[in-house]
């Protein structure tokens, strides 16, 4: 019994590892993607359900700047996602995008959160 839970759990943390190289791999590959294919995978990823999905996809958009300014309204409304790493990238991607847009969303973000302190 014990020797089927271990390869059982030796087969999870595999499969785990697994996932993990394919992500990192997609990261690296797609890092420095802004051209007319890179961009829009990146843009789907935004409305992926799964967290990691949509962190990395933003990662990927704050190398693209400027190029990505027609995301500034979905990347601005990820900065209340409840995943705070998630949060976190799409402050930083709007950093990056740094259009009038994009600092209008920081601006108002910031004036949100004093505002939510100030009570």
């Amino acid at each position: 019994m014990h020797y089927q839970q271990a390869l059982t759990a030796i087969y999870v943390g595999a499969r785990v590892a697994l996932c993990n190289v394919i992500i990192l791999l997609s990261i690296i590959l797609l890092s420095g993607c802004c051209d007319e294919k890179g961009l829009p995978a990146a843009l789907k990823g935004i409305y992926s359900k799964q967290a990691s999905e949509r962190n990395k996809a933003l990662l990927i958009i704050s190398r693209c700047g400027a190029k990505a300014e027609s995301a500034v309204p979905r990347i601005a409304a990820l900065m209340y996602d409840q995943n705070v790493g998630v949060a976190s990238s799409a402050a930083y991607a709007l950093r990056k995008i740094d259009s009038k847009a994009a600092q209008a969303a920081l601006k108002t973000a910031e004036e949100a959160r004093a505002s939510s302190r100030s009570r």
